[in-house]
């Protein structure tokens, strides 16, 4: 069985997410890790005696280190790394090929960097440009592509940028650190504070809703392929 992992609902679900309609879906497991190393850890260590893994297919949105890496641009990872380790991992390259097949060349190829927190100013996004082999940034890829390669499993990483170099985030106050899920609340509070943010909030959720469209389209066509 092909598993897929994304660390948030929203990645995939609500306007324009997956359609999980199609027959194929009965044969994968789609599972939600939440934000970070211990939420992915935890995940995988509970999926770590399902017998019918066959694969892993981590997907979600990322932000970009990478000026030419645009929101909006769907990547297919080639390399993981950490921002705290030496080592890295590879896409599995059958699957790495079927997928570019798959999505007709309309993708980048990218490295991806795992950090420890959250990437949200753009000096910090700056900083990262320097990071050899990396154009994107996320908190869960380089430990999901760890656990396949311990347990000998095909791994590959679908993304989409969601929020882009010179685009500042909201503060972690603002949304839940594990899950994601927005504090209506605290966004308000923060708006109330610095009202001028307001264009970027609204850019961000409107990367966002594209940023879903276009990585469900994309999952709906390489998931067939993975599995035939």
């Amino acid at each position: 069985m092909l598993t897929v992992l994304a660390a948030m609902k929203v990645e995939l679900e609500g306007p324009f997410g997956l359609n999980k309609s199609s027959t194929y879906w009965a044969e994968c497991d789609l599972v939600y890790t939440g934000i970070g190393r211990k939420n992915a850890l935890e995940t995988l260590e509970n999926l770590k005696g399902d017998p019918e893994m066959e694969g892993i297919l981590s997907v979600g949105f990322v932000g970009s280190i990478d000026p030419e890496v645009k929101p909006g641009d769907l990547c297919l990872v080639d390399r993981v790394q950490a921002s705290d380790r030496k080592d890295s991992f590879f896409s599995d390259r059958d699957w790495q090929d079927r997928a570019s097949s798959a999505l007709e060349d309309n993708y980048r190829t990218c490295g991806l960097l795992t950090v420890e927190d959250t990437v949200s100013g753009v000096e910090e996004k700056r900083s990262l440009i320097k990071v050899k082999g990396a154009s994107i940034v996320d908190q869960e890829t380089y430990w999901v592509a760890r656990a396949a390669d311990e347990r000998d499993l095909p791994f590959l990483s679908l993304r989409v940028v969601s929020d882009g170099l010179d685009q500042e985030l909201p503060p972690k106050s603002c949304y839940d650190v594990d899950s994601g899920r927005v504090r209506p609340g605290r966004v308000l509070a923060w708006l109330a504070r610095e009202p001028g943010r307001f264009v970027d909030l609204t850019r961000l959720g409107v990367n966002s809703f594209r940023a879903r469209r276009r990585l469900a389209g994309a999952v709906n066509s390489v998931v067939p392929a993975l599995m035939s």
